[in-house]
């Protein structure tokens, strides 16, 4: 827990120091800041241990994002994430939806807010998990339960105007790291700034 802590300390001191040496190098002229707002297509796939009682998946994310300096943007993202369910042995089946509520950072490294990019969110996973077994004369009994777990999750993708596309690896779990590891990838489009 300190780890994390110290990592999240690290990322809020690091935006900080940057956008206090922007302010500097611009010297006293204005810049005009924006939230722009946008949505997110998600394909996922859960892997290792995870894989074993999720299977693939696909869902939205709202987006919001405000410009710290022409490399660096804070992030926002809320949506959910539907998962086909999983066979396993001859008569179970289970899958687990999420609601991730996340909070990030993105670093432009071609600057201007295009070009290639990296990601970093951590978060809050709502997890939904859903097991359904045979029951009485054909009959089938769904269990299912709500946890709200702490994640993380680090990406790389590529903006083009409005447009993006990225990939990220999210852990929707800490205290289990590797059991709840997803791979996801989609595209994204900008559609407004406040």
């Amino acid at each position: 827990m300190k780890r994390i802590f110290a990592t999240v300390a690290f990322g809020v001191l690091l935006c900080a120091s940057g956008a206090r040496a922007e302010r500097f190098s611009q010297g006293s002229r204005p810049h005009a800041k924006h939230i722009l707002v946008g949505l997110d297509t998600e394909f996922g796939i859960p892997l290792g241990d995870y894989s074993d009682v999720n299977s693939v998946g696909a869902g939205a994310m709202l987006v919001g994002e405000y410009p710290v300096m022409n490399m660096v943007g804070l992030t926002a993202r809320l949506g959910f994430q539907a998962h086909v369910s999983r066979t396993i042995g001859a008569n179970l089946s289970a899958h687990v939806n999420a609601i991730p509520f996340l909070l990030g950072t993105k670093y432009y490294m071609g600057g201007e807010r295009e070009g290639l990019f990296g990601a970093f969110e951590l978060g809050l996973f709502d997890l939904m998990s859903s097991v359904d077994t045979p029951g009485p004369r054909g009959s089938v009994v769904s269990n299912s339960s709500n946890d709200v777990k702490f994640g993380m999750g680090a990406g790389l993708g590529y903006q083009e105007e409005r447009w993006n596309a990225r990939v990220s690896l999210h852990t929707q779990d800490v205290g289990n790291f590797g059991r709840a590891l997803t791979i996801t990838g989609g595209v994204g489009y900008q559609f407004a700034a406040f």
